[in-house]
């Protein structure tokens, strides 16, 4: 009887041994199978983090640039009512305005109007 009962317990426990190396090699099985997906999952949250500022980025660069370009309008604008102060003084001068004045002041007008 002691060397049955030993030998059903020495199997009992060969087989737990056998399960839990079974378990860990499952576990280790998974480890290795999910590791790529969590790597790439990182990897895609970093990227998207990343397209966020430069989004981000551009869309204040495109802010600078309407700046600029309202800027730009003033300055043309100004450049517009010197012109024609500058015509109106050589009327009043008696004085012919150039030619070259009147088409500056037309040119000015018409790239004004396209924008």
């Amino acid at each position: 009887m002691g060397t049955t009962t030993l030998s059903i317990i020495l199997l009992i426990l060969q087989v737990l041994l056998a399960l839990g190396n079974f378990s860990i090699m499952i576990f280790g099985l998974y480890k290795f199978m999910s590791n790529p997906r969590v790597n790439l999952e990182n990897r895609v949250s970093a990227l998207e983090t990343k397209l966020s500022s430069i989004e981000n980025s551009l869309l204040k660069g495109n802010d600078k640039f309407r700046d600029q370009d309202d800027a730009i309008k003033v300055v043309l604008k100004s450049v517009i009512a010197l012109i024609e102060f500058e015509i109106q003084y050589c009327l009043t001068e008696n004085k012919q305005p150039s030619d070259e004045l009147k088409k500056a002041k037309t040119d000015l007008n018409e790239f004004l109007s396209r924008r």
